[in-house]
């Protein structure tokens, strides 16, 4: 009996003892939330979760309609994860159609079939740098020294998707690198670069087109610059302004691609030209409806645990609005971003939550029109945690680490904290978010979402007011 006693009381204790940390860091959090100056116009959430039980440990605003901006492609990445798995790679179909003759001349076409693969050319992934060598052998293998038909780049997989963007980005956002389209044939992240060296007066002395792919004409040569990108395959503009600082050996200035394929087409075409295999004056062509070919090659994607990893470690808006069209196409045959999101949000379901309030119109979080609370997505880190495997999943060794990696390396946080989280940042024109995991001073697990959404105040003032919230969770838990 005094055994049953003993055991009882030190539950007792220990259920004490939590339950006065979490009422000091309640107590904490609404006093600086409530007598910080920056705050004042300021709307702020943070939702706090023990990660064993599920339970709510301290909340501020926490069922408030927030924008959420890059923290959506903590969605994103569990989505495509559990559904398609972590061993899933993208497939780019190689092949021709017609007849080789027997001196290796091809009474066709080549084929290149798309399959939604974000990472072909990318600069994340350096062996896919090798995407065009890669076609070129596989038709010199095949025994073709002459192609008398056109390069063929086959965009039927989204047919019915006539959109490249989600419909609800702002139209600021159009062409940026950060905002690049989404194809059925993506190429070199679907951004175009060119470098520019300028004189003492600004004035534009050399552009270097570091893509090779098109020429480049400029307008206006004064501290209103525009920059004007040209593209001879389907005269498709894409113009930059913006002050263009003097004496730059080089100055870099990227856009959104406004067609891949073309790229692609026109690149491929090139090559094949360098080889002798078809004349100058023959062309490439984009097609959307499927075709018969007879297959040289599959080419292959990175695993999606790579190139999830790669989304979360840069916040690559392009990687994230790849996987969604990509499982809108896997789960209802139509890819369109519309049905991405609705993926994402029937996800949800799966896990079994009992938080509502989360309105998604893209992949990313680009979009201003997405919504959610805190609440959701703390509980949604949670259940996450679970079904995924916990720290051995993909999911969480694809979160940036504190003071270690991606856009978690320079934040400032204090020696404390430093390696002890592990999560994904949101930001854009007044929207400064975080959610993740964090193991406290106990040694406990949690998971949380801080955000702040209409502030005035600076970006970096903003990270140092989220950094000591997160100092308050570490300290009190």
């Amino acid at each position: 009996m005094r055994k049953i006693w003993s055991i009882l009381c030190t539950l007792f204790i220990l259920q004490g003892l939590s339950l006065s940390a979490q009422n000091a860091m309640q107590k904490d959090l609404d006093k600086y939330c409530s007598n910080e100056n920056n705050f004042f116009y300021t709307s702020v959430a943070v939702s706090v979760r023990d990660l064993n039980s599920n339970n709510i440990i301290a909340e501020v605003n926490a069922n408030r309609s927030m924008t959420p901006a890059s923290i959506v492609k903590l969605y994103t990445a569990a989505t495509a994860l559990s559904i398609l798995g972590d061993d899933f790679r993208f497939k780019t179909t190689v092949g021709y159609t017609g007849t080789i003759e027997k001196n290796g001349t091809l009474n066709g076409n080549i084929v290149v079939i798309g399959g939604g693969d974000p990472t072909t050319g990318s600069k994340f992934f350096p062996a896919t740098k090798s995407f065009i060598d890669t076609i070129v052998k596989a038709v010199t293998d095949a025994g073709i020294n002459h192609i008398k038909g056109r390069v063929i780049i086959d965009c039927s997989l989204y047919k019915d998707e006539k959109e490249s963007i989600p419909k609800t980005w702002l139209f600021e956002d159009y062409g940026k690198d950060y905002a690049a389209g989404v194809f059925p044939v993506s190429f070199q992240d679907n951004i175009f670069q060119i470098s520019i060296k300028t004189a003492s007066n600004s004035e534009v002395t050399e552009i270097v087109d570091s893509t090779n792919k098109s020429t480049v004409e400029l307008e206006g040569m004064d501290n209103d610059s525009t920059i004007l990108f040209h593209s001879n395959a389907d005269d498709q503009l894409v113009k930059i302004t913006g002050y263009i600082p003097p004496n730059r050996n080089e100055y870099v200035v990227r856009s959104a691609m406004p067609s891949p394929p073309d790229v692609l087409g026109m690149e491929l075409h090139q090559a094949f030209f360098k080889k002798g295999f078809v004349n100058y004056t023959h062309q490439y062509q984009i097609v959307k409806k499927s075709m018969h070919i007879n297959v040289l090659k599959e080419i292959y994607s990175p695993e999606l645990q790579y190139i999830v990893g790669i989304m979360n470690y840069y916040s690559s808006n392009n990687y994230a609005e790849h996987l969604a069209k990509y499982l809108a196409y896997n789960q209802k045959g139509v890819g369109t971003f519309s049905d991405g999101a609705l993926t994402i949000l029937s996800y949800f379901k799966t896990l079994n939550m009992k938080c509502g309030g989360a309105a998604l119109y893209d992949g990313s979080g680009l979009s201003r029109t997405n919504l959610i609370n805190a609440n959701h997505m703390s509980e949604f880190l949670v259940k996450e945690y679970d079904v995924a495997g916990g720290k051995s999943s993909a999911f969480y060794r694809s979160l940036p680490t504190s003071g270690r990696s991606g856009t978690l390396r320079s934040f400032p946080f204090s020696a404390n904290l430093v390696d002890k989280i592990h999560a994904k940042t949101g930001s854009m024109t007044g929207v400064r978010n975080m959610a993740g995991y964090m193991e406290t001073k106990s040694g406990k697990m949690v998971a949380f979402c801080v955000m702040f959404n209409g502030f005035f105040d600076s970006d970096y003032n903003m990270k140092e007011k989220q950094a000591k919230i997160l100092e308050m969770i570490y300290k009190n838990y």
